[in-house]
């Protein structure tokens, strides 16, 4: 049996009851002069083993401040605990049969074998696709936590959680299957521009549209399998960051060989510059291009050489994990599916 925890009505109790589980969860409370509240770390605590890969690589990505920002990121997530508004934007666009607004929301879970806090999500924004994120947990059996899961959000028939680890922690197991793969490094660490390529604006945003839909176009014919599995920036993303000087033809002499788009973003608590969309078209692929403008970004159009350059490469793209290695960006934090059902059932 599971009991569903949510915040308490009244602002006293509220602000109690929320300080005394984020202390659980390795933070504490601390009062502004403002009369807000900070969360401060105060050590991996050992009812919430799920944090201690998240804290280790923040303290080596951030210093002193690296657990704080893992702390700021939970609270965000907290927040979100039978939160209405959150809810309804899934509910607005989702219509799912006995499904209710509230589904949607983050739910904070308390049983006999451990805690959760954790969410429905779909891949792709795809509502026939789900799964549930869980965000921290402290259950040391994996197959309590999928057995709590499976219950708690049936309504949903999601056939797999979601956990993000170190690398390679899940990859054992006969039930896991590698979602992504977080991949990153500072500006600054990463290798010198080889000068193979530019990085040039665009004349228009429909150059890069016209790119990116022709190479997603011909993948489909190539790599359907990796091909359903990621999706192309959209034409109003692409046309927004054309605006801000934020995609990149990549030239090699007088030919455009490919699309590069970085605009700061967040996967989880790691902030930084994210690449959201890279492709060399053919026939320029598997000539090392896509690192070496990764490489040109770093040290001709990045403006900070201390910001991380992030982005998640999914298990089925060989060749971005590559060129994220060759970039200097290594492997960080994996994202992995476990399933909800038996192993042997078709994924």
């Amino acid at each position: 049996m599971s009991i569903r925890l949510g915040h308490p009505t009244g602002e006293r109790d509220a602000l109690l009851a929320y300080g005394e589980w984020r202390a659980q969860a390795s933070v504490e409370m601390i009062g502004r002069p403002d009369g807000g509240w900070d969360a401060v770390a105060v050590g991996t605590s050992t009812l919430w083993p799920s944090l201690d890969d998240h804290f280790e690589l923040a303290d080596k990505l951030y210093g002193d401040g690296g657990r704080r920002k893992v702390c700021d990121w939970l609270a965000e997530q907290v927040d979100l605990v039978d939160n209405a508004d959150f809810a309804q934007q899934f509910a607005a666009n989702a219509h799912l049969p006995g499904i209710s607004a509230q589904d949607y929301a983050h739910r904070h879970l308390r049983t006999a074998h451990g805690q959760l806090l954790g969410g429905i999500r779909f891949r792709g924004l795809d509502t026939a696709r789900p799964f549930v994120e869980v965000l921290i947990h402290s259950f040391n059996d994996i197959e309590a936590l999928t057995d709590c899961i499976r219950h708690e959000w049936s309504n949903f028939g999601a056939p797999y959680l979601r956990l993000l680890t170190r690398p390679g922690l899940l990859a054992d197991r006969p039930d896991g299957l590698l979602d992504v793969s977080i991949h990153l490094a500072r500006y600054r660490d990463m290798p010198p521009a080889d000068g193979r390529v530019t990085l040039e604006t665009f004349g228009s945003a429909e150059e890069a549209i016209e790119l990116v839909a022709g190479r997603y176009a011909r993948l489909a014919h190539l790599d359907p399998p990796l091909a359903s599995s990621i999706a192309p920036a959209t034409a109003d993303d692409l046309r927004h960051w054309h605006t801000q000087d934020q995609v990149r033809a990549i030239r090699r002499h007088e030919s455009t060989v490919g699309v590069l788009a970085v605009a700061a973003g967040a996967i989880a608590w790691i902030t930084g510059d994210e690449i959201n969309e890279e492709l060399i078209t053919e026939p320029y692929t598997g000539r090392g291009y896509a690192a070496s403008a990764q490489s040109a970004w770093a040290h001709h159009i990045a403006t900070d050489r201390d910001q991380l350059l992030v982005g998640t490469i999914h298990r089925l793209n060989h060749a971005s994990r590559a060129t994220a290695q060759r970039a200097g960006r290594p492997r960080m934090l994996d994202f992995t599916f476990i399933a909800l059902h038996s192993p042997t059932a078709s994924r």
